[in-house]
């Protein structure tokens, strides 16, 4: 039962990196392009690579709980299993967080590089929230908690089997009549006319 749960938390894990990985890549090029604004467009870029982690979490977590459903496994899921399976997957990042948070080093370079990694590597995506909050514990606090609640959303919405985006329903076109001046349609009812004439008399 536990293996269940570490091997799904590793899906949210792999997701969140997936998305620091995407991060890193364009984070340069965020860089170049803001210049000396950089800080002040930061939490922009965050957003929307927490989009992209979010997008990740949540597709992973919907299929899992639809898969989970079915009775050949024999899992008895529940609703809010998204959620634990959140918290462990996201564990790892917390305990690098919170080491980095409380150590603290007596040259003021290596502070800053520590608080440069932190914030805008491995907790980039989430620092957005962070910033909001002046970079308070209770920010870090909230900052975290997005991945495993967005975990948690998308195995309820699987589990219940909703899905964002609205189904398309196939509906059937009718074929335009044609206007009885139409001479195409002369042609046509002259046709069928023939033909009845012909099944009348065999």
């Amino acid at each position: 039962m536990l293996k269940n749960y570490i091997k799904n938390g590793l899906k949210v894990l792999g997701d969140y990196c997936a998305g620091l990985l995407i991060y890193f890549i364009l984070l340069y090029t965020f860089i170049a392009i803001t210049g000396e604004k950089f800080s002040f467009w930061l939490p922009l870029y965050s957003v929307l690579m927490f989009i992209i982690i979010a997008l990740l979490i949540y597709s992973d977590m919907w299929n899992l709980a639809v898969k989970e459903k079915r009775p050949q496994y024999d899992l008895n899921p529940y609703p809010m299993k998204g959620l634990i399976i959140g918290l462990i997957g996201f564990f790892p990042i917390v305990v690098i967080s919170l080491v980095a948070f409380l150590v603290s080093f007596s040259e003021p370079v290596l502070n800053n590089l520590k608080d440069a990694l932190l914030h805008n590597i491995l907790l980039g995506p989430l620092y957005f929230v962070i910033s909001i909050f002046g970079k308070k514990v209770y920010g870090y606090i909230i900052g975290m908690l997005l991945v495993p609640l967005f975990s948690m959303f998308g195995y309820l919405m699987g589990f219940y089997g909703k899905t964002i985006r609205k189904r398309k329903e196939v509906t059937m076109e009718k074929k335009q009549e044609l206007s009885p001046w139409n001479p195409y349609r002369k042609d046509t009812d002259d046709k069928k006319k023939k033909k009845k004439k012909k099944t009348n008399r065999v």
